[in-house]
């Protein structure tokens, strides 16, 4: 539990980072940048630690293919950043968490029952911070719907299938090495197929020390988040999650000084309450 919502406030930080950041920078190139350091820690971790030897040809197919579903959603993910509210995202969430409470009932006969209480209230919390958001200003397009759809089912296929790596003994850091490696080369593959007006040095140097960073946070909420999925399933990680996009307005409120609303705040304190009941009905 401790390591999903240690997760939990990185990844929050991370969409922050992302959203700041790509203001002024093109989405595949601070993809690629980012990936760029995170993939060489990771690799040079796994090289380490690991004889590449000893994993199977399907541990590698595997984790292979989550990292592409992974890496189509980042691209998703940060389209949307680009152009419009992080709360967008927020509200996507929900439906993956639905995505995959369906394919562990259907599929893994997973038992959830006395996690109800729990997940309820966290979703109930979700539930009213989207409802006290339905008079926003905040519109957007039919095919951005679409993209976030499209996240939403990238992301959710990546988490089951790591999920099923993890207890399957496949290490975390051999899916973070391999993930992060295919967004830099996702990355590299769109950076390459758009026009370049400047030259890239200035521009590497100007956002070392921010993308360094950058790094830093979501290589840990990679690890802590992978570490946690490890010893749980998907659908209490998943819905605990939930509570990302709150966090994250906690940290633009840290950051950028925006305002949140008492009913915000009732929402946010509702979420709390049903992480801490899903902590002791976990035990």
């Amino acid at each position: 539990m401790i390591y999903l919502l240690i997760a939990i406030l990185l990844f929050s930080l991370n969409n922050v980072l992302w959203k700041k950041n790509l203001a002024s920078i093109s989405i595949s190139l601070l993809m690629t940048y980012r990936a760029l350091f995170t993939s060489l820690l990771a690799i040079g971790l796994l090289l380490y630690f690991y004889d590449l030897d000893t994993f199977t040809r399907a541990q590698f197919l595997k984790t292979s293919i989550a990292s592409l579903l992974g890496a189509m959603g980042l691209i998703c993910m940060l389209n949307i950043f680009k152009k419009t509210s992080l709360q967008w995202v927020g509200v996507y969430n929900l439906l993956g968490i639905g995505f995959t409470i369906l394919y562990l009932w259907l599929f893994k006969k997973l038992e959830i029952y006395t996690s109800i209480l729990g997940i309820s209230i966290i979703t109930l919390g979700f539930g009213f911070y989207v409802y006290t958001h339905k008079n926003s200003t905040l519109k957007i397009s039919f095919k951005q719907h679409l993209i976030l759809l499209l996240m939403v089912v990238f992301f959710g296929i990546s988490t089951i299938i790591n999920w099923e790596n993890l207890t399957d003994e496949t290490p975390a850091i051999l899916i973070i090495a391999n993930q992060e490696s295919t967004v830099f080369i996702c990355g590299l593959i769109l950076f390459s197929t758009q026009k370049k007006t400047t030259s890239l040095k200035p521009i590497l140097q100007k956002y070392f020390t921010r993308v360094l960073l950058m790094s830093i946070v979501i290589f840990l909420g990679l690890l802590f988040s992978f570490l946690g999925l490890k010893i749980t399933n998907p659908i209490i990680s998943g819905t605990l999650f939930l509570a990302n996009p709150l966090t994250t307005i906690l940290f633009s409120s840290l950051f950028f000084k925006e305002k949140i609303s008492i009913k915000e705040w009732i929402a946010i304190g509702t979420i709390a309450l049903g992480a801490f009941l899903l902590h002791l009905q976990t035990q």
